[in-house]
């Protein structure tokens, strides 16, 4: 596969959200249903069995805490920046420094270069992102904007109630047990696998398409959006150095773990973040934000995949 076919059925589902989006063929309401189907379902499926089915080592318990790091660090200098944007904006820039949209955009353009079979290391990546994300980083905004004070017992309470977070830790219990793998060498197996494929095939083309519906090319609002862009790429690059690095050292010659950790952590921050944010400005700006950093994303998937495919 070349890496322009891996590239374009990527960019015709992101312009044809654009065209959805002008000539108003499918709504807003159409598209916000898609990403709740894709996040109750589809995604959560596809985290269950890729952590379900990784091989745990040393090495990938050291990746883990390494990608904690690259979470957590970039989270905070977000706090210190903050002064530096416009005082309406400053309280989100911690959240769109940090964290990284694995399951609705890593998850399928990974499949799509890779493979199915090979999306245990995205999900190795994104244990800390789903730990942190959901555990911390995602009640810390609600909090903040609903001007609620933080508090443990509600940060549980919300982290249980997420069906990512939720299948995550079972994914993670199978995983290390070896339970699904013993599963799908039985006479379940093709049963197994054939419920999990029909659940989560649709997944890549239906979130590229609502990516591509929120993607707003107008001047005055990639004018709005280019100083928190070029921020997260800055910082992003120092954490892309050390998450490539780490790789390196952990898992020599993997080539495929590589191109994972080179796609994931050029990816922009949580979509589901504007969700959280009351403001409806707020909201759009965070929204823009994102989508815009998609592109940036959309041509380390072509660099990866060229790494991919020279291995």
């Amino acid at each position: 596969m070349s890496t322009l076919t891996a590239v374009a059925p990527v960019v015709v589902m992101l312009v044809m959200g654009m065209v959805m989006r002008m000539t108003g063929f499918l709504s807003r309401k159409c598209i916000d249903d898609l990403k709740t189907l894709v996040a109750m379902v589809m995604l959560t499926v596809t985290v269950f069995h890729a952590l379900a089915t990784a091989d745990f080592s040393m090495s990938t318990l050291q990746m883990v805490l390494v990608m904690l790091v690259i979470d957590v660090v970039p989270f905070l200098i977000g706090f210190a920046i903050s002064p530096l944007f416009p005082e309406k904006r400053r309280r989100y820039i911690p959240f769109l420094m940090s964290m990284y949209e694995g399951g609705m955009l890593v998850y399928p353009l990974y499949a799509n270069m890779c493979g199915a079979d090979r999306l245990s290391n995205v999900a190795i990546l994104d244990i800390s992102g789903v730990l942190f994300g959901f555990g911390v980083w995602m009640n810390m905004l609600a909090a903040q904007e609903c001007g609620e004070p933080m508090s443990v017992r509600g940060t549980v309470r919300k982290a249980l109630s997420s069906p990512t977070f939720i299948a995550a830790v079972l994914g993670l219990f199978c995983g290390l047990t070896g339970i699904v793998k013993w599963l799908l060498h039985t006479s379940a197996g093709p049963l197994y696998q054939g419920v999990e494929s029909i659940i989560t095939a649709p997944m890549s083309a239906l979130i590229l398409l609502a990516v591509g519906y929120d993607l707003d090319l107008r001047p005055a609002k990639i004018k709005e959006v280019l100083q928190p862009i070029g921020a997260r790429f800055v910082i992003q690059a120092f954490a892309f150095i050390a998450g490539v690095m780490a790789v390196k050292r952990l898992f020599p010659g993997d080539t495929a773990m590589l191109a994972a950790v080179m796609l994931y952590i050029s990816a922009p921050s949580g979509f589901s973040t504007a969700a959280y944010i009351k403001d409806p400005e707020g909201g759009s700006y965070v929204a823009t934000t994102n989508s815009l950093y998609v592109i940036i994303t959309i041509v380390m998937y072509a660099v990866a995949t060229y790494v991919y495919e020279r291995a």
